[in-house]
């Protein structure tokens, strides 16, 4: 916008002063010819005066050239600075000086314009006078028997130019009014569209971010308030479905977590009342048989009880991860003892867990999701890290609860857009979420790992 206002701000300079450049050559070309015609008349009076006398032997009479000299000089169109003179060739004034008239001793003009009717007769131009003033000057170099004379008609150069300095004054005057007026225009033009516009662009910008706070305000009531009215609903109508459907997703993938844990549960519950004890009976039933010698191959018993026995570890284990016992029961603190105590018999990592504060007040879901958090996070250890040492540290900070996992692994490049690994960071970022909270991770190839989430607890407290 602005730059609009410049160039045609230049414009209309650049026209004003074409305009006055134009007008000051046509100025000049008239007051030139203005002079020639004053200067050819008075030539043909004084060429015929004095030819006529000198034929005639007459006396010439200085009066008489000063007469036909001064006539009429202030209304030929020379102005107030207009003169007439003649200049001999021992360049003195023939004729008396319209500035100094009784003027002792004589005057002499020894000037430009002087000079060059002698050398070459007719001309005009610019140049200083007598008195060492700049004048329009026209001269030429009389015809006249036995006499070298020169007649030189000229007017002050300031007087002259009145006309087109008033011209320029005038134009100057019109350009800051029309600036004035444009600035008006602009500032108007720049308050009731240019701001709006603007505001409506960076507001878009910040929605377009995600920040639905944004508002336009514009205290006017034409299109664009109307406009930004319009936007400001859309905003809100925005805002409200994304929050509709962010709550939406929220329950849904609370629901799907917890439909996992109650499934879990079940097949826990199952395995644990179903298929373990019919193991646990039966190889009670094989040392029964023992006792009674009722059975020959002894050795083969003790391997199918070895079996047996393998296989009720291996379903308790699977039971356990399935509905830790120790969450359910006890905190989370002990659950996360048991976990970190559990995994260690089978992996070559050293798991040091602790943990500062008081954790037996915590909503079922809080504890549980933690407690998959850290799950989740081991089982990425033992698969991807290759660590040889990992620390785990929950804390309760009065406000909040921060859980802090650090391995000394290989590390990864982490993309918080698609959470590098897949699922088992999602996972964990999702159950920080839903607990309102916040999940960071901190990695870097051959740096190992850092992951921190912070709960706030008023939050989770008394919920479900």
């Amino acid at each position: 916008m602005f730059l609009y206002i410049i160039v045609g701000i230049s414009s209309l300079s650049l026209i004003g002063f074409y305009s006055y450049f134009k007008a000051k050559q046509a100025l000049l070309q008239r007051a030139i010819e203005q002079l020639n015609s004053v200067k050819e008349q008075k030539k043909i009076q004084i060429e015929n005066y004095l030819n006529s006398h000198i034929k005639n032997n007459i006396e010439l009479n200085s009066n008489e050239i000063n007469e036909i000299i001064l006539d009429t000089i202030q209304t030929n169109g020379l102005g107030k600075s207009g003169k007439i003179y003649l200049v001999g060739d021992d360049y003195f004034l023939k004729s008396k000086s319209l500035f100094s008239y009784n003027s002792m001793p004589p005057i002499k003009a020894n000037t430009l314009s002087v000079n060059l009717a002698f050398k070459h007769g007719k001309g005009n131009g610019v140049y200083p006078d007598y008195r060492n003033i700049l004048c329009l000057s026209a001269f030429d170099k009389l015809d006249v028997i036995g006499l070298k004379l020169v007649l030189v008609a000229e007017i002050d150069y300031d007087e002259a130019m009145i006309p087109i300095s008033n011209l320029r004054n005038d134009l100057i005057f019109v350009s800051i009014i029309v600036l004035i007026l444009i600035l008006s225009i602009a500032q108007v033009i720049t308050s009731d569209i240019i701001i709006p516009i603007v505001k409506l662009k960076n507001a878009a910008i910040k929605i377009g971010k995600g920040n639905f706070n944004e508002k336009v305000v514009i205290n006017s009531e034409n299109e664009f308030g109307v406009l930004a009215s319009t936007f400001n609903q859309m905003i809100d109508d925005i805002q409200k479905n994304t929050l509709e459907l962010l709550d939406e997703k929220t329950k849904r993938i609370t629901a799907l977590f917890d439909g996992q844990e109650f499934e879990r549960h079940r097949i826990s519950r199952d395995l644990h009342d179903g298929l373990a004890q019919q193991l646990i009976a039966i190889k009670m039933m094989l040392e029964n048989l023992i006792s009674k010698k009722e059975l020959a191959d002894e050795v083969k018993i003790n391997e199918l009880k070895t079996q047996i026995n393998h296989s009720v570890d291996e379903l308790r284990k699977i039971s356990y991860d399935l509905a830790p016992a120790g969450i359910m029961e006890f905190s989370l603190e002990i659950g996360l003892e048991n976990l970190c105590r559990q995994i260690q018999k089978n992996v070559q990592i050293q798991i040091d867990f602790s943990a500062y504060g008081d954790f037996t007040d915590l909503s079922q879901r809080t504890k549980i999701y933690l407690y998959r958090i850290v799950q989740e996070a081991l089982n990425n250890v033992i698969k991807h890290a290759k660590a040889s040492q990992v620390l785990i540290q929950l804390t309760d900070t009065n406000s909040n609860l921060v859980l802090m996992i650090e391995d000394n692994g290989k590390g990864f490049n982490y993309d918080t857009n698609n959470l590098g690994l897949g699922k088992g960071l999602f996972n964990m970022r999702e159950r920080s979420i839903l607990l309102n909270g916040t999940f960071d991770v901190e990695t870097f190839p051959g740096k190992g790992t850092n992951i921190r989430v912070k709960v706030t607890k008023l939050q989770e407290y008394g919920k479900n």
